[in-house]
């Protein structure tokens, strides 16, 4: 599949995924959405990292305004509310993703854009960025599994605090609320993102990816739900390559050498 509206690629075990409709500010479109899916359904096996983040000033400006004129005025085709929205199979898409995924935030990120940021695992921001859940603004409520994602994050009262107000808020207001780790200098956002993402990817990629699969069941599910997957997933990684690797190092007081099996 030919890539558009996404730019994709791999260095050192690390897949840099780029939102690349700069001259719209990275607004999400159709094209985006299934390059996005394209690729996290597809990553090769040496990819042992992600990183999210925007080309331009933008991270993403949220959905293509445009587009939802031509919808109004009846030049595109009304669809009822169970009609496939791409954006629900992305934020599944992420949140299945065994691997760690890092949003780079460079500039704004409202709207869907705000969603986009909120279901990766860890989010820094650049001193420039922004973000806002704008969609009250347009009469419209949040998309892209916005409404999971942001009380996930920021509990229930912040989260409807940003979504009823529309309010925009700044990187250091946004890390105080604990949507983002880490404000950074513009300019080092990117080295910064791939510093922590080439750690992850030489890290024992299988339990980390089960530490994460555990962590988010246990926030829909109960003790006990969660207490089971704990119990299966160590008893899985028990017979791994990584597991014996880290115990030999451990033992040997050396640095582990992870290779993902």
């Amino acid at each position: 599949m030919e890539l558009k509206d996404v730019l994709y690629t791999v260095q050192d075990g690390v897949g840099i995924i780029t939102l690349n409709r700069p001259e719209r500010l990275n607004a999400s479109s159709a094209d985006m959405g299934q390059s996005l899916l394209h690729i996290l359904d597809n990553l090769a096996s040496d990819v042992r990292a992600i990183i999210l983040t925007g080309a331009g000033r933008a991270f993403c400006a949220g959905g293509d305004v445009k587009n939802m004129s031509e919808r109004l005025s009846g030049t595109s085709q009304p669809q009822g509310w169970q009609r496939t929205h791409t954006e629900k199979a992305i934020s599944v898409a992420f949140w299945n993703c065994d691997r760690p995924i890092i949003a780079a935030v460079n500039g704004h990120a409202v709207g869907v854009g705000l969603s986009y940021a909120s279901m990766c695992d860890i989010r820094i921001a650049s001193d420039k960025a922004q973000f806002g859940a704008l969609w009250v603004r347009r009469g419209f409520m949040p998309d892209g599994g916005g409404t999971f994602f942001l009380p996930f994050l920021l509990g229930v009262p912040k989260a409807l605090d940003l979504c009823w107000s529309g309010d925009i808020i700044d990187a250091e207001e946004a890390k105080s609320i604990g949507l983002v780790s880490r404000v950074l200098p513009h300019e080092e956002l990117i080295s910064t993102a791939m510093t922590m993402a080439k750690r992850l990817a030489e890290g024992p990629s299988i339990a980390m990816g089960m530490a994460k699969r555990a962590m988010y069941k246990s926030r829909i599910t109960d003790l006990q739900d969660a207490l089971e997957f704990e119990s299966y997933g160590q008893a899985m990684l028990r017979n791994t390559a990584d597991h014996a690797e880290g115990v030999r190092a451990f033992i040997e007081k050396r640095e582990a050498r992870y290779v993902g099996r």
